[in-house]
């Protein structure tokens, strides 16, 4: 009885290593790519904030695709763990290029960002100024 509880006890302290060394990885890759690793309940995301600033869909998805990584999809879940983990470089309101979660054609979204809580989506894939871009590389 005793060794079985031995070897449940290393089984349990095995996974747990392993898994914070599978975190450890994760968050050394995300940060070598310039990006906020955050470990979520749910998901574990690495963001990148990126610099630049862009007029249209297409433009904010090479931008990501250039850094590895895919434009942000709008996902409440998501947000919420991007809040819990780190914020917005920029004053409000702002506007970025996000990847529409619905199975429709329109994959082109604008969300404006009056503040944390009030957004404004839009179905476009290009404005008249500049949105900001923010990508995502799921681990």
């Amino acid at each position: 009885m005793i060794t079985m509880l031995k070897v449940v006890a290393v089984f349990i302290l095995v996974g747990v290593f392993s898994s914070s060394l599978v975190n450890a990885a994760a968050k050394e890759e995300c940060e070598g790519k310039g990006g906020k690793y955050c470990p979520g309940p749910k998901i574990k995301m690495c963001y990148l904030i990126l610099k630049e600033e862009v007029s249209s869909f297409q433009e904010a998805t090479d931008l990501c695709a250039k850094n590895g990584a895919e434009l942000y999809y709008v996902d409440m879940t998501d947000y919420s763990n991007f809040l819990n983990c780190t914020k917005f470089p920029w004053d409000f309101p702002f506007t970025m290029f996000a990847k529409n979660p619905l199975p429709t054609e329109d994959k082109c979204l604008t969300c404006t960002l009056i503040s944390v809580a009030e957004l404004s989506i839009q179905s476009r894939c290009s404005i008249e100024g500049k949105a900001k871009v923010i990508c995502e590389i799921k681990l």
